[in-house]
């Protein structure tokens, strides 16, 4: 579905757009167990540090995603490349901390500017280009910043803080 061809048949407009809902739906529905699945793992392994967790997670992200977007999208890699780091720059900043996901973010943008033209260096020799990468950048440092400020605000006040103050030993229940 996500690389397009040309196809003999007839779609429906309202069951192809009911089909992306339930594609959007589960992407966003396995965000949240993607988080309860890295908390698992960092349970179970007794790997403290979500930053190195986070450090991890981008580079293995940067090195599975740059070569398998590189041959999907061969003829235009731009656009899809950088919807699939953006992705993952949100992925790490939910999972993770905001430090590692401004690391994929530096990585996305490297790697951006080596396969616009002209391929192979990191010059850029349209204003196209130039224009793309600033956008991505700006999209992806807003959108780290929301998610950042999403989780401090449901992060509990104290340490030990939990929903009520019930579950506190030696505070009585009214």
């Amino acid at each position: 579905m996500a690389v397009p061809r040309p196809a003999s048949a007839y779609v429906d407009p309202g069951s192809g757009a009911m089909l992306w809902q339930m594609a959007a739906a589960a992407l966003i529905g396995g965000i949240f167990y993607a988080r309860r699945i890295v908390m698992w793992l960092r349970r179970h392994l007794r790997l403290r540090s979500a930053r190195a967790m986070g450090f991890l997670f981008a580079s293995c992200f940067a090195l599975v995603t740059s070569p398998l977007v590189l041959q999907l999208f061969s003829s235009r890699p731009v656009p899809r490349f950088n919807d699939l780091f953006l992705v993952g720059i949100v992925l790490t900043s939910y999972l993770f901390t905001w430090e590692p996901a401004v690391f994929l973010l530096v990585i996305s943008l490297l790697v951006s500017a080596w396969i616009l033209p002209p391929n192979g260096s990191l010059a850029i020799s349209q204003a196209q280009g130039v224009y793309r990468l600033f956008s991505f950048a700006g999209v992806s440092i807003f959108l780290i910043c929301l998610v950042t400020r999403m989780k401090a605000r449901s992060a509990p006040e104290f340490p030990g803080d939990e929903e009520s103050d019930s579950t506190m030993p030696g505070v009585a229940a009214d």
